[in-house]
């Protein structure tokens, strides 16, 4: 029987006899062969994938035997199944979270929560609907601000706080503190519009024009400041600004001139309460003053020695109060605005000299904010929860102007179930003021009639401004004193 089957192997082809052979062989060996982890019992390894901070599902994470290809991904909710010898190694890692190894350790169950990393979340940038992308990945410029560079020097206003601080943006205040921040990206775009960008705050569209301007009577219009401002600078965590034209297929056409992007802080560390109290002050001291001529009084023509000899000027008329008068500090003499009377009743003539410093005399020496916070935190098993309290209060630099600001923010995650988690994220400002005054050209601006005051008259002669009944004291009819502005309209 053999020699006939060799015959017959051989009559027809010896190579094939020899490959039968050898895949025989193989055969034989893969049905004897130990599976992975060769002589090791293996288990089944199941859990959930959570974030650290606030306790949310990571569905997409990574998770391979450590030395080997075996691995498998978490799903939607953040669950995961895997079998592994029982004494393997799991790497876990996600974008934008540090790698962890946990050894398995005959474990049936392993829960991981992963931790963020710093060195990843400098490249990610959180995106519409709080999608987190690689930054390199975008088609447009990304600008980021850390918490720690918006409170080196703390301002009321964290637009202000932003000036100087990324390239291609462009910041200007209309005013004292509490007054209107306008916030261009890289340059003016449009006639028609304010060119303010976006404001995204953890994932809600806000916007902030440069228009709320409002008062009362006739010509007391006064600046109530951007919407953006009632945000607590204590409170954020940081700020990513987009810059390129592109950011617009985000968020739409309004976001055409850049997107802002403000997150919030949020409690992401283990290990009890955490309390943070953090107190600032300060000091605007003004280094140079508005520069406006005092060489001259006032009066429509100027005059000379030889117009009137014994050099005693006519008195002033009042409808003469603008443009250039008499030189001052020349020796001339004039029946000026307050000027004393003789025993007839009769106003006499006094030298008509210079001051300079009216306008710095009339404002504050400096201006004081005061800002006081409180923070407490926490991390748990049942809920991930930061509540922060502010409280500041302002002195401007204009004579009896103030603002005072009291913030309330509260961001909590609680997942009431498996794969259910409520999040709430609440910010509550009060904003009031004793006498915020009024910043337009004319009308009841007091800067404007304080820099508008005559050289020849000391301002403050004007101070004591209340005549009795409605009677105010100014230098002439059609002119403002500058201390009822501040004092008298509140």
């Amino acid at each position: 029987m053999k020699i006939i089957i060799l015959q017959k192997i051989k009559s027809n082809n010896v190579l094939a006899f020899f490959l039968s052979v050898f895949f025989l062989v193989v055969l034989v060996e893969n049905c004897y062969a130990q599976p992975t982890g060769a002589g090791q019992n293996t288990i089944r390894v199941t859990g959930t994938v959570t974030s650290a901070i606030d306790g949310a599902i990571l569905p997409g994470v990574s998770i391979v035997v450590e030395g080997t290809t075996t691995g498998t991904v978490t799903d939607m909710d953040g669950t995961y199944s895997i079998e592994v010898p029982e004494n393997a190694t799991l790497v876990f890692s996600y974008l934008g979270f540090a790698p962890q190894k946990i050894a398995v350790g005959g474990r049936n169950s392993i829960n991981v929560l992963m931790v963020e990393s710093a060195e990843a979340l400098d490249e990610l940038v959180v995106t519409a609907l709080g999608i987190r992308r690689e930054e390199k990945s975008l088609g447009y410029s990304v600008g980021k601000i850390a918490s720690e560079e918006l409170s080196k020097v703390v301002h009321e206003n964290i637009l202000t706080s932003m000036a100087g601080k990324v390239t291609g943006v462009t910041i200007n205040s209309t005013g004292g503190t509490g007054s209107t921040v306008s916030m261009v990206i890289r340059g003016a775009t449009s006639m028609s519009t304010d060119n303010q960008p976006l404001f995204v705050i953890d994932g809600v569209p806000m916007t902030s024009s440069v228009n709320n301007v409002g008062g009362f009577g006739s010509g007391n219009l006064v600046d109530y400041g951007n919407s953006i401002s009632d945000i607590d600078p204590e409170s954020i965590e940081s700020i990513s600004i987009l810059k390129g034209p592109s950011a617009a297929a985000l968020y739409g056409t309004r976001a055409g001139n850049g997107v802002v992007l403000i997150t919030t802080k949020k409690a992401n560390q283990r290990g009890g309460m955490k309390v943070e109290v953090v107190s600032n002050t300060v000091f605007d001291i003004p280094s140079k003053y508005l520069d406006v001529q005092n060489r001259f009084g006032f009066g429509a023509r100027s005059y000379t020695d030889k117009t009137f000899a014994n050099g005693v000027i006519p008195p002033y008329n009042v409808s003469e109060v603008a443009g250039a008068g008499p030189e001052l500090n020349k020796g001339y003499w004039q029946v000026q605005p307050f000027a004393p009377l003789d025993a007839n009743g009769a106003a006499i003539p006094t030298e008509l000299i210079a001051y300079p410093d009216n306008y710095k005399n009339f404002i504050n020496r400096s201006a004081i904010t005061s800002t006081n916070s409180i923070s407490i935190s926490s991390v748990t098993d049942l809920v991930n929860y930061r509540l922060g309290i502010s409280n500041m209060t302002n002195k401007g630099l204009v004579p009896n102007s103030d603002l005072n600001r009291n913030n309330l923010t509260l961001s909590a995650t609680s997942e009431m179930r498996k794969g259910f988690t409520v999040s709430t994220d609440i910010n509550y400002t009060q904003n009031w003021a004793d006498n915020r005054p009024a910043t337009q050209e004319r009308g009841a601006n007091p800067l404007q009639w304080a820099a508008w005051t005559p050289p020849n008259v000391d301002i403050r002669q004007l101070e004591a401004y209340k005549l009795g009944g409605n009677e105010v004291l100014t230098i002439g009819e059609g002119w403002e004193n500058p201390y009822f502005l501040v004092y008298g309209i509140n």
